[in-house]
């Protein structure tokens, strides 16, 4: 199944760029290449040139020695402060160093957070980082060598080329927006008169339930698919939040009721078109088209959405005076739509 293929995917490819690696790893780490290269190319000269500058109490984790912390989390977690301690700074450190994080050694180096801004030393775990497609390789070591000013910032997800690093770097991504989504609607909910917020509890439930269903709507060919699968469901976190909010403060576009059962028609139209899409699979006779998609995940998304759209029009309903069901029914059936529309196109 696609959702399943995705956790895994993810549980793989989020350790990639600050897991400690108990095996020797080549120095600079060409290990996922997958091409060949030469010694006398611009980046090797550079990861040889700074070969013995690691950050100072850096030494390669051994079995069983890794910190029980996750320095990714931790960066990612401080650098989206609106203010972060040195101390906080020295905690990450830390754990970079106890975890063999190369990508957060990198990172702290480079811009200066916590310690003294080196290039050099940056560029050293920049040349050790693990998972990196030879591209990337170029790509990052030419920005580190570039660097100058000192108010630019530099971030492992820059230079990315490959479907594994952008897979990483859309869940950082996304781990960070929702964050702010997450406050934003706690503050809101906060906000609510008693009988909505008690409705918006449910409605929070109902949409993450629907955004989980909304990956087996994915084309998981390819190996960038679990990023993009991330970013679609971010998407639609998007919509939800701006949804909400939008109700909350009476700006919903208004909607009839006739023009509600005009959309009711059409998103039956249009599911039955997606439904009934033969496959191109000989194997796979329950998917549509060349896609990963089945009907058993459409049919699941459908029923999510369902549950959302019902605990969105309840939760609308709860808001006082001006409150319009009606108004946010026909804006998640027109989201509902163009999201099957796009399936429209594996025919």
């Amino acid at each position: 199944m696609p959702l399943q293929f995705i956790r895994k995917a993810l549980a793989i490819l989020l350790l990639a760029p600050g897991a400690a690696v108990f095996a020797a790893a080549p120095y600079p780490n060409t290990s996922h290449f997958g091409v060949p290269f030469s010694e006398d190319e611009a980046w090797h000269r550079q990861c040889r040139r700074v070969e013995q500058r690691a950050a100072p109490g850096y030494q390669a984790p051994g079995n069983g020695a890794a910190a029980q912390c996750d320095a990714g989390a931790l960066y990612y977690a401080k650098r989206g402060q609106a203010e972060t301690s040195a101390a906080e700074w020295s905690q990450v450190r830390a754990c970079a160093l106890a975890r063999g994080d190369h990508a957060v050694l990198a990172m702290l180096y480079a811009n200066g957070f916590g310690v003294e801004r080196d290039l050099d030393v940056a560029m050293y775990h920049a040349c050790s980082m693990e998972h990196v497609a030879k591209a990337e390789m170029e790509g990052r070591i030419a920005h580190l060598a570039a660097m100058q000013l000192e108010s630019e910032v530099f971030d492992q997800c820059d230079d990315i080329t490959s479907g594994a690093m952008g897979t990483v770097c859309a869940g950082i991504r996304e781990t960070q927006d929702d964050r702010v989504r997450e406050a934003r609607l706690d503050r809101m909910a906060r906000s609510l008169p008693g009988a909505a917020r008690a409705r918006f509890g449910a409605l929070r439930t109902a949409a993450e339930r629907y955004v989980e269903a909304s990956a087996g709507e994915r084309d998981m060919h390819g190996t960038g698919a679990p990023g993009f699968v991330l970013a679609h469901q971010g998407r639609l976190r998007e919509q939800f939040m701006q949804a909400a909010m939008d109700a909350a403060g009476g700006r919903l576009p208004r909607a009839t009721p006739a023009q509600v059962r005009q959309l009711d028609r059409e998103l039956n139209r249009v599911y039955r078109e997606v439904m009934a899409l033969p496959s191109k699979q000989d194997n796979w006779p329950d998917r549509i088209g060349d896609s990963t998609i089945s009907r058993a995940d459409i049919r699941t998304a459908e029923r999510r959405w369902i549950a959302y759209r019902d605990a969105f029009t309840a939760f609308a309903a709860q808001l006082g005076k001006g409150a319009d069901g009606n108004a946010a029914r026909a804006l998640l059936t027109r989201q509902r739509i163009a999201a099957l529309r796009r399936l429209a196109s594996y025919r």
